[in-house]
């Protein structure tokens, strides 16, 4: 098993996915996901499975908070599908991973699972912002996350370097560096898949996770995840014409920048999908990218979709501007729209159901 830690929009679901695909055709093993979010329905499972990888997912907290029930689903899993590789992907805002869950699992049931050394994902483009020691802090500030999450990994992958020079990599890597020294680093990219034979060789290596969690007082991080309203809308889809996922995705992303202010996005993503064709995009602060189209860009038939979105904002306020945008968006398009389901709120502090620390 291999568990992808890793802040809002640091890439932890396309890696995965890309993972997966390049264990499947390079290296003939079978691949099972489990995401994770607060939320009812989950972008990121929509894309799991789209990619044709059998995922499973733990709702209304983390796997901390869920431990029984993430256990579960990996037996299930291991017994319906006898996958070789188990990659489960923790809400972007978790800390302590290495206690609540990792030490556990390798802990309580080490005749079941091989637990690899814990990875946290490292987005390359807002990094030095988010570990930047002198930026102004305000009551909308959130960063205290990430740089938890770099001390406890055993490994970090980054992502996204692509997207920036080799100047920026260096200072991300110097900055990395200072917070957990002597950490073994791994440079990626969802666009060229550098170095991922690097990443699949230690998956399927006999390297395991041993390294020892640490106590850390938990309520700042508590405090930071509560200024995050979380939404979560279903909708059904029905094309009077050719629909192009492509345009209205972009058009949805770009309503909810100018709305809000880069610093208060912190991960919003859309999927659209139907029988034929597949679409997921996503925004983290002012960056839109293109997570994967499959098929045609162009959907014909009857589908759905999936909106979700972490963004400091009062959750009334996040739901209307929400439904507002899809109102209006997509009245622009040969489209019906039928609201399914909807959620929007504020989580509240979480108890790890298990706790291990030195």
């Amino acid at each position: 098993m291999l568990v992808l830690g890793g802040y809002l929009g640091a890439g932890k679901t396309t890696l995965a996915v890309n993972l997966a695909r390049t264990l499947k055709t390079d290296r003939d093993k079978s691949v099972a996901i489990i995401t994770n979010d607060q939320g009812d329905v989950l972008v990121d499972t929509e894309y799991s499975k789209d990619a044709g990888f059998d995922t499973r997912e733990i709702m209304g907290g983390c796997f901390c908070k869920n431990f029984d029930e993430f256990v579960s689903s990996a037996r299930t899993l291991v017994t319906s599908g006898k996958p070789d590789i188990i990659i489960a992907e923790p809400i972007g805002s978790s800390t302590n991973l290495m206690s609540s869950v990792v030490s556990p699992m390798r802990t309580m049931y080490p005749d079941e699972f091989s637990v690899a050394p814990f990875c946290v994902v490292v987005d390359c483009v807002r990094a030095l912002g988010f570990l930047s020691k002198d930026k102004e802090r305000t009551v909308d500030t959130v960063d205290l996350i990430p740089e938890h999450q770099i001390r406890d990994a055993e490994i970090i992958i980054l992502t996204k370097t692509d997207l920036v020079g080799r100047d920026t990599i260096d200072a991300v890597r110097a900055k990395i560096d200072s917070i957990l020294p002597g950490c073994r680093m791994i440079e990626t990219s969802s666009k060229d898949l550098r170095n991922i034979s690097e990443i699949v060789d230690m998956i399927l290596s006999d390297e395991m996770s041993m390294k020892a969690p640490l106590a850390e007082d938990n309520r700042g991080f508590a405090f930071e995840k509560a200024k995050l309203g979380w939404y979560s809308g279903t909708y059904d889809i029905k094309p009077t014409d050719d629909l192009d996922m492509y345009s209205i995705s972009t058009d949805m992303m770009k309503a909810v920048a100018a709305e809000y202010g880069a610093d208060s996005i912190v991960h919003v993503k859309v999927m659209l999908e139907s029988e034929d064709a597949a679409c997921k995009m996503s925004l983290v602060q002012k960056e839109m990218q293109v997570d994967g189209i499959e098929g045609s860009r162009f959907m014909k038939s009857p589908g759905r979709l999936v909106l979700n979105a972490r963004v400091i904002s009062p959750p009334k306020k996040l739901e209307e501007v929400m439904r507002n945008i899809v109102d209006t968006v997509s009245g622009n398009y040969p489209v019906e729209l039928i609201r399914t389901g909807e959620k929007c709120f504020m989580p509240k502090p979480e108890s790890p159901s298990h706790f291990f620390f030195e």
